[in-house]
């Protein structure tokens, strides 16, 4: 077996949780398993299984918490190591021996470590691997005992079409997979939730967020091909949790659509930070003081890229970005560790560099949190 290795060996590799996979992975969040039917395809006779799973347990003797989701035979994960809380995503299938095989991957899909073993309802244990080292892992499931439960929606369909162009393509797709607090969720912030889970869908009615799926699916499938080539043919959503405990949630969606006509998709990814005592979503100037920091932050940023670009020292942040400065930005990610700084396609750089994540250890810029926000996640 190889030998132990620290988290900071493997945590920080090039291009993991920086440069977010541009694949179209569907992952999905609850806090109780949960099996949802109702949105399936009507034409399916199969039954869907949808369930979210709290795992926690160690890689190595490093302890690691696991967010784990299933669509029927398709598996992901959100993980962290609880002394970073850096989130690493991780996307598989199991076999029909129960056997779960999750890669972590690169933005050019490069595979950049695997874990992978038999797969119970109450364990998952086995081998973890990445850069030429393995380690033993085990992982058990923890009962949610809060008052803020998810349920887990999803909803998929697709519509065969005619091509008129020979790269038109031959089908209009629809797939949406979301967190949604259950009607007896006693936390005060249930509502806030769903008022932030609908408006990324451009809705803010009270429906439930299966009608809204549902009705957004039928529009997708059912559009009428405009002169100018803008329908949508492909679109793919998820609302997920990032990072959870009684007082911080982070959510994240990500969306994948394509146009007919267009010369690629589009791929984002958007946070919402959510005060679970006060009841209130972040923004940036909750968290930091962006004034007295802002020159301090913008060095530390752009240390940042530089060791994830491997910018050298004379070399200028420009030959890779659209500029030298790096703005902050309030599409972050947050635990009680660290922020992640979010940039989507063409906001600080071309879209072949996909989405930019550059995460920070409070550690390094303690002196700029607002004393409210330190309060709110226990730091001292």
């Amino acid at each position: 077996m190889a030998s132990a290795i620290k988290p900071s060996d493997f945590n920080h590799i090039p291009f993991t949780t920086h440069f977010k996979s541009m694949k179209k992975v569907f992952i999905g969040l609850l806090i109780s398993v949960s099996l949802y039917t109702a949105h399936a395809q009507k034409n399916s006779t199969a039954p869907v299984i949808t369930r979210y799973m709290l795992f926690t347990g160690t890689i190595d003797k490093y302890p690691v918490t696991f967010h784990l989701y299933q669509i029927n035979n398709e598996f992901s994960a959100c993980y962290y190591y609880n002394s970073a809380e850096e989130p690493i995503d991780l996307s598989g299938k199991m076999d029909k021996d129960h056997y779960l095989k999750l890669n972590h991957n690169s933005g050019e899909d490069d595979i950049l470590e695997t874990i992978e073993g038999p797969f119970k309802d109450s364990t998952f244990s086995g081998t973890w691997s990445a850069k030429g080292k393995m380690l033993p892992f085990r992982i058990t499931r923890k009962k949610d005992t809060s008052s803020l439960v998810f349920d887990y929606i999803w909803t998929k369909g697709s519509k065969k079409i005619s091509q008129k162009h020979e790269y038109d393509p031959d089908e209009l797709s629809y797939e949406a997979a979301v967190v949604w607090p259950t009607a007896t969720s006693q936390q005060s912030a249930a509502n806030l939730i769903r008022e932030i889970i609908r408006s990324e869908f451009n809705n803010s009615s009270k429906e439930d967020i299966g009608k809204i799926l549902i009705r957004q699916k039928n529009e997708v499938l059912n559009a009428v091909k405009k002169e100018d080539d803008t329908q949508t043919c492909e679109f793919n959503a998820t609302v997920h949790i990032e990072y959870r405990n009684a007082r911080l949630l982070t959510l994240c969606t990500s969306k994948y659509a394509y146009n007919i006509g267009a010369a690629h998709g589009y791929n984002s990814n958007s946070y919402s930070c959510i005060d679970l005592i006060n009841n209130r979503k972040l923004n940036i100037t909750d968290v930091l003081d962006t004034l007295a920091g802002r020159q301090s932050l913008q060095t530390l940023m752009q240390q940042k890229i530089r060791k994830l670009y491997n910018v050298g020292a004379n070399e200028n942040i420009s030959a890779y970005l659209f500029s030298d400065s790096i703005p902050l930005s309030n599409n972050f990610l947050l635990t009680t560790r660290g922020i992640e700084f979010n940039y989507n396609p063409y906001a600080i750089g071309p879209y072949a560099m996909g989405i930019i994540s550059i995460y920070i250890p409070f550690k390094e810029i303690s002196t700029y949190l607002k004393p409210e926000f330190k309060q709110l996640i226990g730091m001292q």
